[in-house]
């Protein structure tokens, strides 16, 4: 793998940088530290199921993409009719579920993450590091 480091978006490390002393709980640190080192050097070609919409009763999924895109979507079985794709962490944190039809409720991906303390965040499933179900 290329350990050469991504440049980042100028929104995302600014971001991730009010987030190394912006952060509400430990959890949310984590979250923060994690998207940074996989933007700079976690390419995944294969996508990287950050949350996946079988393990949270909104059915809300995230998919990372390359270095910094996002596949936010809702549902499970509906073949992608129900997702946004975004350039930057930034944007991907501020899609609306109620503008977007995912909920009923006016909820950005970030303040549903903060209510859920980031708990359903999964780091290990970028599938171009998994081989056979197990990192390699």
């Amino acid at each position: 793998m290329d350990n050469s480091k991504n440049q980042l978006w100028d929104v995302d490390a600014k971001l991730f940088a009010s987030m190394k002393e912006g952060s509400l709980t430990p959890n949310e640190a984590n979250f923060f530290s994690n998207m940074q080192f996989k933007e700079e050097y976690e390419c995944t070609a294969l996508n990287d199921v950050l949350i996946s919409a079988y393990e949270n009763t909104d059915q809300i999924y995230m998919v990372r993409m390359y270095y910094e895109e996002y596949v936010i979507g809702h549902g499970i079985g509906t073949d992608g009719a129900e997702e946004v794709h975004v350039m930057n962490l930034s944007e991907a944190l501020n899609v609306n579920f109620k503008t977007e039809g995912f909920l009923d409720r006016d909820i950005t991906l970030w303040q549903w993450l903060r209510e859920k303390d980031y708990a359903i965040v999964n780091y290990g499933r970028n599938y171009d590091i998994i081989e056979n179900g197990k990192r390699s």
